[in-house]
């Protein structure tokens, strides 16, 4: 778009002052010419097929047996019972960086929208200047003085600018679903590495009992050794000493871990390094039932990460349109209206300086090198990015949900299985004791019924939090919790974090 401005002019005789109807014709005429442009926006508005996004083949059902049933709706505080952890997720919705990263990234994409936006609509603009100047022909030096009022607008014949607007509409809410996705996804990582620091917990709590009883085995075994009647070997105590030694280096491992742990959870509240409040301990945790999955198409509505890639391949779709419409020539309006003299003095008497002007201006491609079509191109080889990226969101959400559910079924299972097979090593280690307080069996037996309790019973601790683990991923495969209908305007699909949940 280009604004006109009268030419400068060589100095002159100012006119003579003009009767009422020639300012009230000019009246009319400029008055005329603004209502042109202003109606010109719904002439250059051109019918447009909405987007369909292609379609996908999807799985007729999991492959794990599971409930019927639609994907979840509760909220997060409602899908997990304990105190603590509601507090530490809603600190990690209120702090976490990359979410203020993302609700940085929307307000860009927002500006974004507004600025493509604005080129549908006629551009006002003022000016005022002075030019002197001399002219070729006459040898006469003048000055000249403007005050003008300029209206451009550029006619959207093609959908040019109509396409950029949709195209940064689709991105802006491309970036609101990957919020919402970047949300689910902290939920998930906050509770998983809050059910990771409580197994770890509970695990040190078992290596602290281990060694509290291996070091009264070796202690007892030591002083057998020395009373010198040969119950027990220096072999006995060496194994016994080992076995200390061993849950010793367990305790400090976990410990590693712990510290670690926290750190990691820390980060994602938003916080330093530091210690991490408990609540509600591993074994006391509730289980929720398995969320009822829906059919595997109901997916496809849920998945923010989906949606997001969804936005993405629109936006593509329609910058190509609008590179297209760089082929064909546009049309742009430009009106002047304001006073010129060439006398200062004479610059706000209307009746001698009033000034208008109208261009319209039609501009073409004729050779470019290549350009256009090199921007066409470009813009489909986006396409095609975006639609592989939309493919693999839509793969990925499928075998989310197919391991998420294949691991809670398969994991309860295998809690039970580990819950049975700790106490039958607890009821062997019983035995093993008698045996060899008998004189029946060897204390390696002993050694070896204590390694294997401990074991198992690390292993136990371990599934429970790997089965609460894989419900907090089935949750967010799911797209559970705040599952508002997909947005149609600019307004965030998801609530604010900070006023959602109650207060514990």
């Amino acid at each position: 778009m280009t604004s006109l401005s009268p030419s400068p002019l060589p100095s002159a005789p100012p006119p003579a002052a003009c009767p009422g109807p020639l300012v009230r014709r000019t009246r009319y005429q400029v008055t005329a010419l603004a209502a042109l442009i202003l109606l010109l926006p719904a002439c250059g508005c051109r019918t447009r097929t909405p987007f369909q996004p292609p379609a996908f083949p999807a799985p007729a059902a999991w492959r794990t047996p599971s409930a019927p049933g639609t994907a979840p709706d509760l909220a997060w505080w409602e899908f997990y019972r304990d105190p603590t952890l509601v507090r530490l997720v809603r600190t990690a919705l209120d702090q976490n960086q990359d979410l203020l990263i993302a609700a940085a990234r929307i307000e860009e994409a927002q500006a974004g929208y507004r600025s493509r936006r604005s080129a549908l609509f006629p551009e006002a603009n003022a000016s005022a200047g002075w030019t002197r100047a001399r002219s070729g022909l006459t040898q006469a030096t003048g000055s000249q003085f403007d005050v003008l009022g300029l209206l451009s607008y550029e006619v959207d014949l093609w959908g040019r600018l109509r396409r950029l607007s949709d195209a940064a509409r689709a991105e802006l809410l491309s970036a609101e679903e990957t919020r919402r996705a970047l949300q689910l996804s902290l939920v998930s990582q906050v509770a998983s590495t809050y059910f990771q620091l409580h197994a770890l917990d509970a695990q040190l709590d078992v290596a602290h009992r281990t060694l509290e009883s291996r070091s009264a085995s070796f202690e007892l075994t030591r002083i057998m050794f020395d009373d010198g009647e040969g119950i027990v070997s220096e072999l006995d105590v060496r194994q016994a000493e080992t076995q200390v030694h061993a849950a010793r280096s367990s305790i400090a491992g976990l410990h590693r871990a712990l510290a670690l742990t926290e750190n990691a959870l820390s980060q994602l509240l938003g916080n330093p390094p530091g210690s991490i409040p408990r609540g509600i301990a591993l074994a006391q945790q509730p289980v929720p039932e398995t969320p009822p999955p829906g059919l595997p198409s109901e997916l496809l509505l849920r998945r923010p990460d989906v949606r997001a890639a969804e936005q993405a391949l629109a936006a593509a779709h329609a910058n190509i349109a609008a590179a297209r419409a760089a082929y064909f020539p546009t049309l742009s309006l430009t009106a002047a209206l304001g006073l010129q003299s060439t006398d200062l003095d004479d610059l706000f008497d209307p009746g001698l300086s009033r000034t208008w002007r109208f261009a319209p201006q039609v501009a073409g491609p004729i050779f470019n090198a290549g350009r256009i079509r090199a921007g066409v191109a470009a813009t489909r080889a986006r396409e095609k990015a975006a639609l592989a990226s939309y493919s693999q969101a839509i793969q990925n959400a499928f075998r989310e949900v197919d391991d998420a559910l294949a691991s809670v079924a398969y994991l309860r299972d295998q809690l039970e299985a580990d819950v049975a097979a700790a106490a039958a090593e607890r009821a062997r280690l019983e035995l093993s004791r008698l045996r060899y307080q008998g004189g029946v069996d060897d204390y390696s037996d002993v050694l070896d019924a204590e390694r294997f309790l401990f074991n198992a019973e690390l292993q136990a601790i371990q599934t429970r939090s790997d089965l609460l683990t894989g419900l907090a991923q089935l949750y967010k495969a799911l797209g559970g919790g705040w599952n508002p209908p997909p947005a149609t305007g600019t307004e965030l699909p998801f609530p604010s974090p900070s006023s959602t949940p109650p207060s514990p």
